[in-house]
C-alpha cells in the first residue's frame, strides 16, 4: 500500500504574500527611480540655468546667443578711441556731472544692455564721433532721432523714478525704473498697444479684448472706487474687476496682496496703497509721455509681467543719480 505523506510548505501563506509584496514594490520603485534619472539625463542638455545679473532684477542683459552678441566689436573700438580722446563728455544735455567713461559704462549697461542694441541703433559712427547730431538713424514710429528719443526717454525714467518709485518704501525692493524695465530686451517695446490693450495671450486671460485701463483723467481712477458702495452701477462695477483681474495677472498675486479679505474697503494694506501710487504713475505716462511712446498706453503688465518686482528693473545703486533717487 502506497504511503503519503503530506509536504510541508517552505513559507506560509502570510510570509509568502509579504515576500511577493515586497518584490513588486522593489520592482515598482527601482523601475521608477530609473525612469526619472533617465528623463534628468534626456532632459539636461534642454535646460538652462537662469542668468543673474548685479544690475538688474530678474533679468540678464546677456545676449541669447553668445555667438551673436548685439554689441559690434567695431563699435566697441571706436566707443574706446572716443573715451581716450574726449575723457569729458561732449554735447550731453541729460547725463550731466559725468566723464565720458562712465556715460559710456551707463550707455552699455543700460540703454544698449536694456534693449540689446549696438550702438548704431542711435549713433551715426561713420567718423566714431558719439556726439554726432547729423546722420542718425530715425525711428519710424515716433518719426524723430533715435538719439534724440532716447534723451527723452531718460527724462521719463528720471520723472517716474523721482516722483512716483522714490514714495515707495525701500521694503517694497528699492528698485528703480531703466530702459530694461520697459523694454525687456527688445527695441521696440511690445507690450504697450494701441486701442485695446489685454497684453496677455488669449488663451490665459479672462479679460475681453477691448479691454484697457482707462487713464485719461484723475476721475477715471475714482471708477475704481467702488467697494462698499450701494448703488454703483454696472459697468463701473464691471471694469473694477477688469481692472482687478488685470492687476492680479500682471503681479502674478491674489486680492488679499492688496487687500483685506475680509473687508475690501479697508486700506488697512499698505499694497493697496503701493498700487494706487503706480495707478496715477501710468496715468501720468499716459497723459505726459504717451507720444514718445508711439501711441502706446502703458499697464500695469507692462513693466511687471506677471512678477511682484518688475523683470528688468536696476538694483539699488546702479542707476546714475541725475536719473534715480536714493531708497528711503
Amino acid at each position: 500500500m502506497y504511503n503519503q505523506r503530506s509536504a510541508t510548505p517552505l513559507f506560509s501563506e502570510r510570509t509568502l504574500f509579504f515576500l511577493v509584496f515586497g518584490l513588486v514594490t522593489l520592482v515598482l520603485v527601482g523601475g521608477g527611480i530609473g525612469t526619472v534619472v533617465w528623463l534628468n539625463g534626456q532632459l539636461a542638455g534642454f535646460r538652462t540655468p537662469a542668468k543673474t545679473s548685479a544690475v538688474y532684477t530678474n533679468y540678464s542683459p546677456e545676449p541669447a546667443d553668445p555667438a551673436k552678441p548685439y554689441l559690434q566689436p567695431a563699435s566697441l573700438a571706436a566707443m574706446a578711441k572716443y573715451i581716450t580722446e574726449h575723457p569729458q563728455p561732449q554735447n550731453v544735455q541729460v547725463l550731466k556731472g559725468m566723464d565720458t567713461a562712465t556715460i559710456a559704462n551707463y550707455m552699455v549697461a543700460m540703454v544698449a544692455g536694456g534693449l540689446k542694441v549696438d550702438c548704431t541703433y542711435c549713433h551715426n559712427l561713420s567718423a566714431g564721433n558719439f556726439a554726432a547730431e547729423d546722420g542718425l538713424p530715425v525711428s519710424e514710429a515716433q518719426g524723430v532721432a533715435r538719439k534724440t528719443l532716447a534723451r527723452q526717454m531718460m527724462l521719463m525714467s528720471q520723472d517716474l523714478n523721482q516722483n512716483f518709485v522714490a514714495t515707495l518704501p525701500a521694503s517694497v525692493g528699492g528698485k528703480q525704473i531703466t530702459c530694461a524695465t520697459c523694454h525687456n530686451g527688445k527695441a521696440v517695446n511690445f507690450n504697450g498697444k494701441t486701442g485695446t490693450l489685454t497684453n496677455y495671450p488669449a488663451d490665459q486671460s479672462p479679460l475681453p479684448d477691448t479691454f484697457q485701463l482707462k487713464l485719461d483723467t484723475p476721475a477715471d481712477i475714482d471708477l475704481l472706487l467702488i467697494t462698499g458702495k450701494k448703488d454703483p452701477n454696472l459697468a463701473a462695477v464691471q471694469y473694477n474687476q477688469q481692472v482687478m483681474t488685470h492687476h492680479t495677472q500682471a503681479l502674478g498675486v491674489g486680492c488679499a496682496f492688496c487687500h483685506n479679505a475680509n473687508y475690501f474697503p479697508s486700506n488697512e494694506r499698505p499694497q493697496k496703497t503701493w498700487a494706487l501710487t503706480m495707478l496715477k504713475m501710468a496715468q501720468h505716462i499716459n497723459t505726459t509721455y504717451k507720444p514718445i511712446m508711439a501711441q502706446k498706453a502703458p499697464s500695469c503688465w507692462m513693466c511687471h509681467q506677471g512678477q511682484q518686482l518688475p523683470p528688468g528693473s536696476a538694483n539699488t545703486g546702479q542707476v546714475p543719480a541725475v536719473l534715480g533717487y536714493t531708497p528711503k
